[in-house]
């Protein structure tokens, strides 16, 4: 988050140059900040996101806290990221204090009468400072791949068995290629979600609406790669790669389970990375790993385990009340978002 400066800070929205202009000067790549996605989750998920600047006593922008708040019956909710957004983390993007920017977060909430909030940060860093301010706080597991300069070297860096997974699509005459245009795929990739989530009773998490937010927030300024693989002309396999600067992302995968012994999914990540490369990425965020049987086949790649905080706090009775329910018919009430 850059260089922490002990600062008394006020929230407030800001416009779009002033939000760009700001990301400009970190190098370090964030896609969760980036005003363009706060307009996909809008899209793909239904939220409502205020995009809101962390500023000192003197008025100087020092930080950027993009918060997403939705409406669940009488609770108003708010996140940084919001639970079942597809964003893994977010928070606060700047020269800030947690221990400075929580404070502020709290009157700002308090005047917006929000009764719940959660926060999710790339790292275990500020526990101490949200645990202090009455949060819960949860750790949770991802998977990093830092990026070699070489093909040779990222080929050494697989598994045996995923190294062999790779070669015997390639050999069975499995091809992946990228779609130039939406309609090459998101009908089949969409279909290919559903069957997914279909095995499990579930509906999918991503609307066609989503993935075409993605694509047209994305893709024309080349911070999107889709991949696809297709064996005898039918697709069986495709995964989702958004980047910003030097940080790609793992944002979706789906396969058709009746081709899982062709290794496609192995196939389609091997060679993102290899474009990853091409494009001069640093840090391949696999986003996720919390599922064993998911963090085995992430794991294969070389990626190794990073911890990342995960922080909720019930402002209002009727929030703790309303977390229990949504703990329990979590599957129904999203059903009832998605159709609401």
């Amino acid at each position: 988050m850059g260089v922490e400066i002990d600062v008394s800070l006020t929230i407030q929205p800001i416009e779009r140059k002033e939000w760009d202009d700001f990301l400009k000067g970190i190098p370090q790549g964030s896609l969760f900040h980036r005003w363009e996605w706060q307009d996909i989750i809008e899209i793909g998920f239904g939220l409502k996101v205020e995009r809101l600047g962390l500023f000192d006593g003197e008025g100087v922008l020092r930080g950027l806290l993009p918060l997403a708040e939705r409406k669940m019956s009488l609770l108003k909710l708010a996140g940084s990221a919001l639970s079942g957004a597809a964003t893994p983390h977010a928070g606060p993007w700047g020269a800030v204090r947690l221990q400075d920017v929580l404070p502020a977060l709290e009157d700002y909430l308090m005047k917006k009468h929000i009764d719940y909030v959660e926060v999710r940060l790339p790292d275990m860093a500020g526990k101490d400072s949200f645990e202090a301010q009455g949060y819960t706080v949860e750790e949770l597991l991802t998977l990093d791949l830092a990026m070699p300069q070489d093909e040779e070297t990222l080929w050494a860096g697989l598994e045996v068995r995923c190294r062999n997974a790779v070669r015997k699509a390639e050999k069975s005459g499995v091809e992946v290629f990228a779609p130039a245009t939406l309609a090459e795929w998101l009908d089949p990739y969409y279909e290919l979600s559903v069957g997914v989530y279909r095995r499990q009773d579930k509906e999918p998490p991503f609307t066609k609406e989503y993935f075409t937010a993605l694509w047209q927030k994305l893709y024309p300024t080349g911070d999107l790669v889709v991949l696809l693989a297709r064996y005898e002309g039918k697709i069986i396999a495709g995964g989702i790669f958004p980047r910003d600067k030097n940080v790609a992302y793992y944002l979706d995968g789906v396969s058709n389970r009746d081709y899982s012994k062709l290794m496609s999914n192995n196939l389609v990540q091997w060679e993102y990375l290899k474009r990853a490369q091409a494009l001069g990425i640093e840090l391949y965020d696999m986003v996720g790993a919390n599922i064993p049987s998911i963090a085995k086949f992430k794991k294969s790649f070389g990626s190794t385990e990073r911890k990342y905080l995960y922080a909720y706090r019930n402002r209002t009775v009727a929030a703790k009340v309303g977390r229990s329910v949504y703990a329990k018919h979590s599957d129904t009430i999203k059903k009832f978002l998605k159709r609401s």
